[in-house]
This record gives structure tokens, C-alpha cells and sequence, in this order.
């Protein structure tokens, strides 16, 4: 990843600091969580404090804002909050997971991108004839955000482009690139709102009492078809008539290959998900948690299996420097952004639930509708400003009263934020899901977020509140 225009570059003897305090700060967040040893939470915090300071010199100020931010607020906490350490060691526990939670995915990211099955799973779906396309772009979608994150739009875009380029008439071209380049981002969408492996799923059962992923799963992945049957019914209701004589090119079906070609991205799922749930009911721990020592070792021995017969150990230590030492410092631009996000969220959000209490604002006296129903709308909205749903849903989550007081269970108010982060991820101009959508299609932010989004979002706001009054 090539660093930002605005960053100031990295040596590699910087890199090589900033892998070592990252990997001690992933191994601690691990080890707290199976062994919990109170030295191993310690050691994450610690580890990742100094990864934010170290890097924060070499980030954009958009970055180094947050870092500010967090600043004050910790200071605000030691000058007027009875239990600031309690308060401070709780933000930055959060945001030592959440800085463990996205190296752990960049490990299985590194390896997808090394894979020919991966690549040659990507151009089966952007080569799926026009009338099944949007749904297989869509679905395909969801399942490579499991393995890719945020790589599957710019995986799934890149071959959707190089698909719409093969047709020689630029109008066509330009439609299909359009439409190809929704299918993915929307897919990616829907994906937040189901996905264990998604941020989106696992904060928003961290922050609501008595939320499993098992106990929302089957709910969420009704919000996923929701968003990918709305669509698809916008995209076959708005899509844009051919002149006269206007005939778009084929693939040959010889050179797209059939559905075993998606084997390889359903076994990787399965090497995950297995060993996810049986640690999961082994012993107890969220699947968030196991995820952090699951998928590592999946890349693992996926990069192993890669290598040369007779030099698999030194392949798989090569890629492992490599992705420890280059490939992960480079995202030291996220890696502080969504750390300090997690952090101001968690540490504001238990600031100001005493002081909200003390003016005698009780969340737990609007109507039941509203509560549920605001976060599908004000966190979109938020992203219109640049407020990170992280940060939204962090800050917000401890202000809600408990599902048990409200005597509803946790399902809906998890569905309800996952929901809204899910519209944010398509509709706010400073995501990266949108930000990569827009330089694939050769567009601006605001284009894709309400030009190509707009109805999009609306209709979901309105079918996603509904959804969540009616699970209430």
C-alpha cells in the first residue's frame, strides 16, 4: 500500500518499531482474553498507547485530530471524573481490541491477496451474465468482506472495471461499471450488518447488554436481505434503456468456468467458521475474541500451503516479516484512526452517562419507536459530518438504557445500530467504502453517496425502521 500524499514516509526502521508494538499489542489482547492475566491486559494497553504516539508524527491531521481529541478527553478525566483510571483503562482496553480486531483480518487480507483461487473466484462473479450479475456481484460480496474486509470492494471493483472496459461502446461500458460497482459496495453493506468478522457486528454487541452474535444472526442477515433485495429492485427498476442497434458484449461462458471455481472461498470460510464456533462453545469467550487467534492461524497455514513444496517454512517467514514489518505499518493511517475512534467513543460515552443522569435526562422516558428507531438515522447522518460510526456507536451505545429495562431483549437494539452503520457505510462521503467505489468509477464521494445512493438509503431508513419496531 503506497502511504498517503499527505503522510510523511515511513523508514523501515520506523516500521520495524511500529510491527513490534503492534504484534505486542495484538499478543497481549489475545492472551487476556484466553488466559485473562491482568499483566497481559496491561501489556495491550501499553503497547498500544505507545503504537498510536509512535505513529501519530507520520499521520495526516485529519488523524492526528483524533488523537487530540483523546488527549483532552483524558485529560478532562483526571481533572474532574471521580474513577479516571477506571474510565481511561476501559476507553483504551476498547481501543486495544479494536486495533488487535483489524491486524487479525489484515493477516487473512494478506494472504487472499497472494491467491489465484481468490482472484480467479473475483472474475467469475464480475463475469456473470447481465441478468444474474447484480445478484451475484452482491452476494459475492458479502462472503469476500469475510475473507477481504474493505479489499473486497477494491478486489470485486478492479475486476468488475476490467469486465465493463472489455465492451467496446463507452456508453454501455460506463452503465455497467456503475451498476457493477453498486452491486459490490452494497454487498459490502449488507455485510456489516451480519458479518462476525465485521466491526460493525462485533462493537455493537459489545455495547448492548446481553448481545450475542449468535442470538442477532438470524435477524441480521434478514437487514442483509433487505439491503440486497432493495437493490436489486432499484437497479432493475433504473436501469438505463439501450438506443436502437445498441447490442452489450457477452463473456464466453468457456472463459468464466463454473461455480466450483467459488470452492475455494466457501472452504477458507469454513477453516474459519468451525474452529470459531467450536472454541466458542468450548469455552465460553465471543467469537470477537476467538477470531483474534483464529484467523491468524488460518492465513497461516494458508500462506504455507502456498509455498514451494520444499520451502514452505521459509515462504510463510518471509510473507510474515514482510506483512509484520512493511504491509502492516502501512496502514498506520487507519490503524490510529479507528483506535482513537474507539477510545473518544467508549471514553466519552462513560463520561457523560453520569452527567446526563444528573440533569434528570432519562433516554429510558422517550417512547420505546424512537429510541430503537434513531440510531438507523442519526448515525448515517453523523457520517455526512465525518463522524466515524465507530465513534457513533461507542459514544451512543452507553448512553442507552439496558434492553432488560426497556423489556425488550437485545436483538432489536443491535439490529438497529448495526442497521444505521450499514446505511453509513454507503451513504457517508468519508468512508473508505464509498471513497473507493468513487475512484474505481471515476467519480467524487458525494456522487456515489447521493447520486448513485440516495433512494438507496432512503427506502432502507424507512424498511430498516420498520424492521426493528417489528423484532421490538
Amino acid at each position: 500500500m503506497r502511504p498517503r500524499l499527505s503522510e510523511l514516509p515511513a523508514s523501515p526502521g520506523h516500521d520495524r518499531i511500529t510491527g513490534t508494538l503492534l504484534c505486542a499489542a495484538v499478543a497481549g489482547v489475545i492472551l487476556n482474553a484466553f488466559t485473562g492475566w491482568s499483566w497481559t491486559g496491561g501489556l495491550a494497553e501499553f503497547a498500544t498507547l505507545a503504537a498510536v504516539l509512535w505513529l501519530t508524527p507520520t499521520v495526516r491531521a485529519s488523524r492526528q485530530v483524533f488523537v487530540a481529541l483523546a488527549a483532552a478527553l483524558s485529560l478532562y478525566a483526571v481533572l474532574a471524573a471521580p474513577h479516571a483510571g477506571e474510565v481511561l483503562s476501559r476507553a483504551l482496553t476498547q481501543g486495544s481490541f479494536i486495533l488487535a480486531f483489524f491486524c487479525a483480518l489484515a493477516t487473512l487480507r494478506h494472504a487472499a491477496e497472494l491467491s489465484d483461487s481468490i482472484t480467479r473466484a473475483a472474475v467469475y462473479l464480475a463475469q456473470q451474465p447481465p441478468g444474474r450479475r447484480y445478484t451475484a456481484l452482491t452476494l459475492g460480496a458479502q462472503v469476500f468482506a469475510l475473507v477481504l474486509n474493505y479489499g473486497a470492494i477494491s478486489l470485486l471493483g478492479t475486476m468488475a472495471r476490467s469486465s465493463a472496459r472489455n465492451e467496446p461502446d463507452p456508453d454501455i461500458a460506463r452503465i455497467r461499471t456503475r451498476r457493477m460497482l453498486l452491486a459490490v459496495q452494497r454487498g459490502f453493506g449488507a455485510s456489516l450488518c451480519w458479518s462476525p468478522l465485521a466491526l460493525a457486528v462485533v462493537i455493537s454487541t459489545t455495547v448492548v447488554p446481553g448481545a450475542t452474535w449468535g442470538s442477532v444472526v438470524l435477524p441480521a442477515l434478514v437487514s442483509a436481505a433487505l439491503m440486497t433485495g432493495v437493490g436489486w429492485g432499484l437497479d432493475r427498476a433504473f436501469k438505463p434503456q439501450l438506443r436502437p442497434g445498441q447490442v452489450p458484449t457477452r463473456a464466453d461462458p468457456a472463459t468464466i468456468g463454473g461455480a466450483a471455481t467459488l470452492l475455494p472461498v466457501g472452504t477458507l470460510l469454513l477453516c474459519i467458521a468451525l474452529p470459531v464456533t467450536l472454541l466458542h462453545f468450548a469455552t465460553g469467550l465471543p467469537a470477537s475474541r476467538i477470531v483474534l487467534l483464529v484467523v491468524p492461524l488460518v492465513a497461516a497455514l494458508w500462506l504455507f500451503r502456498m509455498g514451494p513444496a520444499r520451502g514452505r517454512t521459509r515462504y510463510l517467514g518471509a510473507h510474515a516479516g514482510a506483512f509484520v514489518f512493511r504491509e502492516l505499518p502501512a496502514f498506520r493511517s487507519e490503524i490510529v484512526l479507528l483506535t482513537m475512534a474507539g477510545f473518544l467513543g467508549t471514553g466519552a460515552g462513560t463520561l457523560l452517562a453520569p452527567l446526563i443522569a444528573a440533569t434528570g435526562l432519562d433516554l429510558g422516558a422517550l417512547p420505546l419507536w424512537l429510541l430503537l428507531v434513531l440510531p438507523i438515522w442519526l448515525i448515517p447522518l453523523g457520517g455526512q459530518i465525518g463522524m466515524n460510526p465507530i465513534l457513533f456507536v461507542s459514544l451512543f451505545g452507553p448512553l442507552l438504557p439496558a434492553p432488560a429495562e426497556l423489556g425488550i431483549t437485545a436483538t432489536p437494539m443491535v439490529i438497529s445500530l448495526t442497521a444505521g452503520w450499514a446505511l453509513a457505510g454507503v451513504t457517508s462521503p468519508f468512508t473508505a467504502s464509498v471513497m473507493m467505489t468513487a475512484r474505481l468509477g471515476d467519480t467524487q464521494a458525494h456522487d456515489v453517496s447521493f447520486g448513485w445512493n440516495g433512494a438507496y438509503v432512503a427506502i432502507l431508513a424507512v424498511a430498516f425502521s420498520g424492521w426493528v419496531l417489528l423484532l421490538a
